[in-house]
Protein backbone atom coordinates (compact mmCIF):
# COMPACT_ATOMS: atom_id res chain seq x y z
CA UNK A 1 0.00 0.00 0.00
CA UNK A 2 2.44 2.30 0.83
CA UNK A 3 4.76 1.25 -1.98
CA UNK A 4 1.61 2.47 -4.23
CA UNK A 5 0.90 5.65 -2.60
CA UNK A 6 4.98 7.49 -3.25
CA UNK A 7 4.52 5.78 -6.64
CA UNK A 8 1.19 8.00 -7.52
CA UNK A 9 2.71 10.91 -5.80
CA UNK A 10 6.19 10.19 -7.96
CA UNK A 11 3.96 10.16 -10.94
CA UNK A 12 1.63 13.15 -9.86
CA UNK A 13 5.49 15.10 -9.48
CA UNK A 14 7.41 14.06 -12.14
CA UNK A 15 3.89 14.87 -14.52
CA UNK A 16 4.14 18.59 -12.88
CA UNK A 17 7.29 18.88 -13.25
CA UNK A 18 7.51 17.97 -16.86
CA UNK A 19 4.54 20.55 -17.81
CA UNK A 20 6.76 23.11 -16.17
CA UNK A 21 10.23 22.12 -18.15
CA UNK A 22 8.46 22.10 -21.37
CA UNK A 23 6.51 26.09 -20.23
CA UNK A 24 10.02 26.80 -19.38
CA UNK A 25 11.69 25.20 -22.54
CA UNK A 26 9.07 26.94 -24.76
CA UNK A 27 9.69 30.47 -22.75
CA UNK A 28 13.52 30.63 -23.13
CA UNK A 29 12.99 29.84 -26.64
CA UNK A 30 10.89 32.37 -27.07
CA UNK A 31 12.93 34.85 -25.23
CA UNK A 32 15.99 34.12 -27.11
CA UNK A 33 13.89 34.72 -30.21
CA UNK A 34 13.06 38.22 -29.09
CA UNK A 35 15.96 39.14 -28.01
CA UNK A 36 18.26 38.30 -30.49
CA UNK A 37 16.06 38.77 -33.84
CA UNK A 38 13.52 41.24 -32.39
CA UNK A 39 14.38 45.17 -32.36
CA UNK A 40 13.54 47.38 -29.97
CA UNK A 41 12.32 50.75 -29.82
CA UNK A 42 11.82 53.43 -27.17
CA UNK A 43 11.88 57.22 -27.02
CA UNK A 44 14.64 59.29 -26.37
CA UNK A 45 14.97 60.20 -22.30
CA UNK A 46 16.24 63.54 -23.20
CA UNK A 47 14.22 64.46 -26.04
CA UNK A 48 10.51 62.98 -26.69
CA UNK A 49 10.40 63.66 -30.21
CA UNK A 50 13.81 61.07 -30.97
CA UNK A 51 12.84 57.19 -31.33
CA UNK A 52 15.65 55.13 -30.42
CA UNK A 53 15.94 51.79 -32.31
CA UNK A 54 18.26 49.06 -31.61
CA UNK A 55 19.20 45.11 -30.33
CA UNK A 56 20.53 42.98 -27.25
CA UNK A 57 24.27 42.57 -27.46
CA UNK A 58 24.85 38.15 -27.89
CA UNK A 59 26.86 38.66 -24.09
CA UNK A 60 23.31 40.18 -22.77
CA UNK A 61 21.34 37.60 -24.29
CA UNK A 62 23.32 34.91 -22.81
CA UNK A 63 23.05 36.80 -19.23
CA UNK A 64 19.23 37.25 -19.36
CA UNK A 65 18.40 33.25 -20.42
CA UNK A 66 21.13 32.50 -18.06
CA UNK A 67 19.22 34.44 -15.22
CA UNK A 68 16.05 32.77 -16.41
CA UNK A 69 17.25 29.15 -15.92
CA UNK A 70 18.63 29.70 -12.14
CA UNK A 71 15.63 31.57 -11.36
CA UNK A 72 14.11 28.50 -12.89
CA UNK A 73 16.11 25.85 -10.81
CA UNK A 74 16.33 27.85 -7.47
CA UNK A 75 12.38 27.52 -7.82
CA UNK A 76 12.35 24.29 -8.82
CA UNK A 77 13.53 22.22 -5.51
CA UNK A 78 10.42 23.88 -2.88
CA UNK A 79 8.02 23.09 -5.88
CA UNK A 80 9.08 19.73 -6.32
CA UNK A 81 9.19 19.06 -2.48
CA UNK A 82 5.56 20.61 -1.92
CA UNK A 83 4.48 18.96 -4.71
CA UNK A 84 5.86 15.14 -3.69
CA UNK A 85 4.10 15.98 -0.42
CA UNK A 86 1.08 17.16 -2.20
CA UNK A 87 0.89 14.11 -4.11
CA UNK A 88 1.51 11.64 -1.26
CA UNK A 89 -1.34 13.50 0.52
CA UNK A 90 -3.98 12.86 -2.24
CA UNK A 91 -2.91 9.40 -3.16
CA UNK A 92 -3.03 8.77 1.02
CA UNK A 93 -7.00 9.75 0.93
CA UNK A 94 -7.45 8.24 -2.15
CA UNK A 95 -6.43 4.80 -1.22
CA UNK A 96 -8.11 4.97 2.28
CA UNK A 97 -10.64 2.97 1.69
CA UNK A 98 -8.48 -0.13 0.62
CA UNK A 99 -6.92 0.20 4.12
CA UNK A 100 -10.23 0.49 5.43
CA UNK A 101 -10.98 -2.88 4.00
CA UNK A 102 -8.02 -4.46 4.43
CA UNK A 103 -8.48 -3.65 8.67
CA UNK A 104 -11.91 -5.22 8.77
CA UNK A 105 -11.11 -7.97 6.62
CA UNK A 106 -8.07 -8.84 9.17
CA UNK A 107 -10.42 -9.25 11.57
CA UNK A 108 -12.60 -11.56 9.74
CA UNK A 109 -12.15 -15.24 10.97
CA UNK A 110 -13.92 -18.37 10.75
CA UNK A 111 -16.02 -17.11 13.90
CA UNK A 112 -17.03 -14.06 12.39
CA UNK A 113 -18.08 -14.81 8.79
CA UNK A 114 -21.01 -12.71 9.72
CA UNK A 115 -19.21 -9.68 9.48
CA UNK A 116 -19.80 -7.65 6.47
CA UNK A 117 -17.23 -4.65 5.18
CA UNK A 118 -18.59 -0.69 5.52
CA UNK A 119 -16.90 1.74 3.82
CA UNK A 120 -17.35 5.79 4.06
CA UNK A 121 -17.20 8.22 2.17
CA UNK A 122 -15.91 5.92 -0.81
CA UNK A 123 -15.87 5.96 -4.43
CA UNK A 124 -18.13 3.85 -7.09
CA UNK A 125 -15.15 2.02 -7.60
CA UNK A 126 -14.57 0.78 -4.20
CA UNK A 127 -18.16 0.20 -3.44
CA UNK A 128 -18.18 -2.39 -6.38
CA UNK A 129 -15.08 -4.42 -4.20
CA UNK A 130 -17.13 -3.72 -1.47
CA UNK A 131 -20.31 -5.18 -2.58
CA UNK A 132 -18.53 -8.34 -4.17
CA UNK A 133 -16.22 -9.04 -0.86
CA UNK A 134 -19.49 -9.10 0.69
CA UNK A 135 -21.26 -11.15 -1.80
CA UNK A 136 -18.09 -13.49 -1.34
CA UNK A 137 -18.30 -13.39 2.27
CA UNK A 138 -22.29 -14.14 2.55
CA UNK A 139 -21.54 -17.52 0.12
CA UNK A 140 -19.00 -18.52 2.66
CA UNK A 141 -20.33 -18.02 5.62
CA UNK A 142 -23.32 -20.15 4.41
CA UNK A 143 -20.86 -22.71 2.70
CA UNK A 144 -19.17 -23.19 6.40
CA UNK A 145 -22.10 -23.63 8.47
CA UNK A 146 -23.13 -25.68 5.76
CA UNK A 147 -20.07 -27.82 6.23
CA UNK A 148 -20.36 -27.27 10.11
CA UNK A 149 -23.75 -28.49 10.24
CA UNK A 150 -23.20 -31.23 8.04
CA UNK A 151 -19.81 -32.90 10.18
CA UNK A 152 -21.75 -32.18 13.64
CA UNK A 153 -25.15 -34.61 11.65
CA UNK A 154 -22.72 -37.17 10.52
CA UNK A 155 -20.99 -37.32 13.88
CA UNK A 156 -24.49 -37.10 15.81
CA UNK A 157 -25.73 -39.77 13.55
CA UNK A 158 -22.57 -42.42 13.72
CA UNK A 159 -22.89 -42.45 17.27
CA UNK A 160 -25.86 -44.43 17.20
CA UNK A 161 -24.70 -47.34 15.29
CA UNK A 162 -21.14 -47.53 16.75
CA UNK A 163 -22.60 -48.19 20.21
CA UNK A 164 -25.06 -50.94 18.97
CA UNK A 165 -21.87 -52.25 17.29
CA UNK A 166 -19.57 -52.22 20.20
CA UNK A 167 -22.99 -53.93 22.68
CA UNK A 168 -22.90 -56.57 19.53
CA UNK A 169 -19.17 -57.50 20.31
CA UNK A 170 -19.53 -57.70 23.78
CA UNK A 171 -22.02 -60.00 23.58
CA UNK A 172 -20.59 -62.17 20.92
CA UNK A 173 -17.47 -61.78 23.00
CA UNK A 174 -17.72 -65.77 23.81
CA UNK A 175 -17.82 -66.76 20.08
CA UNK A 176 -15.26 -64.70 18.88
CA UNK A 177 -11.58 -65.07 19.33
CA UNK A 178 -10.60 -63.23 22.42
CA UNK A 179 -7.44 -61.15 20.49
CA UNK A 180 -10.02 -60.67 18.02
CA UNK A 181 -13.01 -59.14 20.39
CA UNK A 182 -10.37 -57.05 22.33
CA UNK A 183 -8.99 -55.67 19.02
CA UNK A 184 -12.48 -54.81 17.64
CA UNK A 185 -13.34 -53.07 20.96
CA UNK A 186 -9.94 -51.15 20.81
CA UNK A 187 -10.84 -49.97 17.13
CA UNK A 188 -14.08 -49.18 18.08
CA UNK A 189 -13.45 -47.58 21.01
CA UNK A 190 -10.98 -44.97 19.21
CA UNK A 191 -13.41 -44.54 16.61
CA UNK A 192 -15.82 -43.59 18.87
CA UNK A 193 -13.78 -41.12 20.24
CA UNK A 194 -12.87 -39.73 16.97
CA UNK A 195 -16.79 -39.23 16.02
CA UNK A 196 -16.74 -37.55 19.93
CA UNK A 197 -14.23 -35.18 19.21
CA UNK A 198 -15.50 -34.31 15.44
CA UNK A 199 -19.10 -33.76 17.53
CA UNK A 200 -17.35 -31.70 20.09
CA UNK A 201 -14.99 -30.14 17.18
CA UNK A 202 -18.30 -28.66 15.00
CA UNK A 203 -20.13 -27.84 18.16
CA UNK A 204 -16.54 -25.60 19.64
CA UNK A 205 -16.25 -23.54 16.16
CA UNK A 206 -20.10 -22.81 15.60
CA UNK A 207 -19.72 -21.29 19.28
CA UNK A 208 -22.20 -23.16 20.97
CA UNK A 209 -20.43 -25.06 23.63
CA UNK A 210 -21.94 -24.09 26.95
CA UNK A 211 -18.99 -23.17 29.49
CA UNK A 212 -19.21 -22.07 32.98
CA UNK A 213 -15.99 -20.00 33.40
CA UNK A 214 -14.92 -19.92 37.04
CA UNK A 215 -11.54 -20.24 38.78
CA UNK A 216 -9.71 -23.22 38.78
CA UNK A 217 -6.87 -25.16 40.79
CA UNK A 218 -4.63 -26.06 37.75
CA UNK A 219 -2.17 -27.73 39.95
CA UNK A 220 -4.53 -29.86 41.24
CA UNK A 221 -6.43 -30.81 38.13
CA UNK A 222 -2.91 -31.71 36.03
CA UNK A 223 -1.51 -33.86 38.90
CA UNK A 224 -5.40 -35.89 39.28
CA UNK A 225 -5.22 -36.16 35.14
CA UNK A 226 -1.21 -37.51 35.12
CA UNK A 227 -2.41 -40.39 37.26
CA UNK A 228 -3.61 -42.20 34.39
CA UNK A 229 -1.08 -41.02 32.13
CA UNK A 230 1.59 -41.90 34.00
CA UNK A 231 0.48 -45.63 33.84
CA UNK A 232 0.13 -45.38 29.96
CA UNK A 233 3.56 -43.70 29.81
CA UNK A 234 5.42 -46.28 31.98
CA UNK A 235 3.77 -49.20 30.15
CA UNK A 236 5.61 -47.63 26.91
CA UNK A 237 8.56 -47.12 29.01
CA UNK A 238 8.73 -43.64 28.51
CA UNK A 239 9.35 -41.50 31.77
CA UNK A 240 7.14 -38.52 32.27
CA UNK A 241 7.87 -36.34 34.78
CA UNK A 242 6.24 -33.23 36.34
CA UNK A 243 7.07 -30.21 37.85
CA UNK A 244 4.11 -27.97 39.97
CA UNK A 245 3.86 -24.95 41.56
CA UNK A 246 2.19 -25.04 44.91
CA UNK A 247 -1.05 -23.78 43.33
CA UNK A 248 -1.97 -21.47 40.48
CA UNK A 249 -5.37 -20.63 39.73
CA UNK A 250 -6.80 -20.11 36.58
CA UNK A 251 -10.21 -19.07 34.83
CA UNK A 252 -11.58 -21.74 32.99
CA UNK A 253 -14.49 -24.43 32.32
CA UNK A 254 -13.24 -27.46 34.10
CA UNK A 255 -14.74 -30.07 31.31
CA UNK A 256 -13.22 -28.24 28.51
CA UNK A 257 -10.44 -27.68 30.19
CA UNK A 258 -9.73 -31.15 30.96
CA UNK A 259 -10.33 -32.26 27.11
CA UNK A 260 -7.78 -29.68 26.21
CA UNK A 261 -5.32 -31.72 28.56
CA UNK A 262 -6.94 -35.10 27.62
CA UNK A 263 -5.72 -34.40 23.68
CA UNK A 264 -2.33 -32.48 24.80
CA UNK A 265 -1.41 -35.47 26.89
CA UNK A 266 -2.68 -37.88 24.48
CA UNK A 267 -1.18 -36.37 21.35
CA UNK A 268 2.34 -36.67 23.33
CA UNK A 269 1.28 -40.15 23.69
CA UNK A 270 0.72 -41.80 20.65
CA UNK A 271 2.30 -39.26 17.86
CA UNK A 272 5.45 -38.39 20.17
CA UNK A 273 8.54 -40.55 21.80
CA UNK A 274 11.12 -40.47 24.42
CA UNK A 275 10.25 -38.16 27.77
CA UNK A 276 7.76 -36.28 28.59
CA UNK A 277 7.84 -33.40 30.73
CA UNK A 278 4.76 -31.23 32.04
CA UNK A 279 5.34 -28.02 33.91
CA UNK A 280 2.50 -26.08 35.48
CA UNK A 281 3.35 -22.68 36.85
CA UNK A 282 3.47 -19.07 37.02
CA UNK A 283 6.33 -16.37 35.28
CA UNK A 284 6.47 -12.93 33.98
CA UNK A 285 4.16 -13.42 31.24
CA UNK A 286 0.90 -15.51 33.00
CA UNK A 287 0.35 -18.86 34.26
CA UNK A 288 1.00 -21.75 32.15
CA UNK A 289 0.79 -25.64 31.53
CA UNK A 290 3.66 -26.56 29.44
CA UNK A 291 3.99 -30.44 27.51
CA UNK A 292 7.07 -31.26 25.87
CA UNK A 293 7.95 -34.34 24.45
CA UNK A 294 10.13 -35.35 21.27
CA UNK A 295 8.51 -35.51 17.88
CA UNK A 296 8.25 -39.01 16.75
CA UNK A 297 10.21 -40.15 13.88
CA UNK A 298 8.03 -42.42 12.19
CA UNK A 299 4.68 -40.88 10.74
CA UNK A 300 1.60 -42.02 12.82
CA UNK A 301 -1.34 -43.75 10.92
CA UNK A 302 -3.20 -41.40 13.14
CA UNK A 303 -1.86 -38.35 11.77
CA UNK A 304 -5.32 -37.18 11.19
CA UNK A 305 -6.25 -37.59 15.07
CA UNK A 306 -3.24 -35.44 15.85
CA UNK A 307 -4.45 -32.95 13.89
CA UNK A 308 -7.75 -33.18 14.89
CA UNK A 309 -7.08 -33.26 18.57
CA UNK A 310 -4.86 -29.98 18.05
CA UNK A 311 -7.61 -28.36 16.02
CA UNK A 312 -9.86 -29.13 18.93
CA UNK A 313 -7.57 -27.52 21.33
CA UNK A 314 -7.57 -24.88 19.45
CA UNK A 315 -11.50 -24.31 19.40
CA UNK A 316 -11.61 -24.70 23.06
CA UNK A 317 -9.02 -22.25 23.81
CA UNK A 318 -10.65 -19.64 21.29
CA UNK A 319 -14.07 -19.92 23.17
CA UNK A 320 -11.82 -19.15 26.71
CA UNK A 321 -11.28 -15.05 26.99
CA UNK A 322 -8.40 -15.44 28.89
CA UNK A 323 -6.48 -18.54 27.63
CA UNK A 324 -4.28 -18.99 24.62
CA UNK A 325 -2.09 -22.31 23.07
CA UNK A 326 0.96 -21.98 21.45
CA UNK A 327 1.98 -25.42 19.95
CA UNK A 328 5.78 -25.30 18.15
CA UNK A 329 8.34 -27.95 17.41
CA UNK A 330 10.81 -25.62 15.54
CA UNK A 331 13.78 -26.18 17.98
CA UNK A 332 13.42 -30.10 18.18
CA UNK A 333 10.71 -31.14 21.01
CA UNK A 334 7.16 -30.44 20.25
CA UNK A 335 6.06 -27.94 22.69
CA UNK A 336 2.42 -27.04 23.65
CA UNK A 337 1.40 -24.36 26.17
CA UNK A 338 -1.71 -23.21 27.97
CA UNK A 339 -1.30 -19.64 29.45
CA UNK A 340 -3.58 -16.99 31.03
CA UNK A 341 -2.94 -13.75 31.85
CA UNK A 342 -0.24 -12.53 34.68
CA UNK A 343 -1.88 -12.97 38.64
CA UNK A 344 -2.01 -10.25 40.56
CA UNK A 345 -0.24 -11.08 43.75
CA UNK A 346 3.52 -12.90 44.22
CA UNK A 347 4.56 -15.68 41.82
CA UNK A 348 4.43 -19.39 43.53
CA UNK A 349 7.78 -20.78 42.85
CA UNK A 350 8.25 -24.13 41.14
CA UNK A 351 9.08 -28.04 42.79
CA UNK A 352 8.78 -31.20 41.44
CA UNK A 353 7.00 -34.31 41.90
Amino acid sequence: MKSMRWRIALWFTFSLLAVTAVFVGITYRHLQQELRVEKWERAHPGNKDWTLHGSYSEAEVRDIAGELWRSSLLYAVPVTVLTLGIGYYLSKRAFQPVADMNRQLRAIGARSLDQRLRLTDADEEFRAIENNVNALLTRLDASFRQLTEFSAQVAHELRTPLTLIRLQVEEAADRIEPALAESLQDELRRLSDYVDQCLLLATAEQGRVNLEIRPVPLRALVLEMLEVYELLARSENRPLTVAAAAEVSVLADVRSLRQILHNLLTNALRHGEGPIAVTVGADGGGRFCRIENAVGRKPSAAGSGHTLGLRLVRALTALHPEMAFTGTAATGPFVAELRWPSPTGNINPTVSR
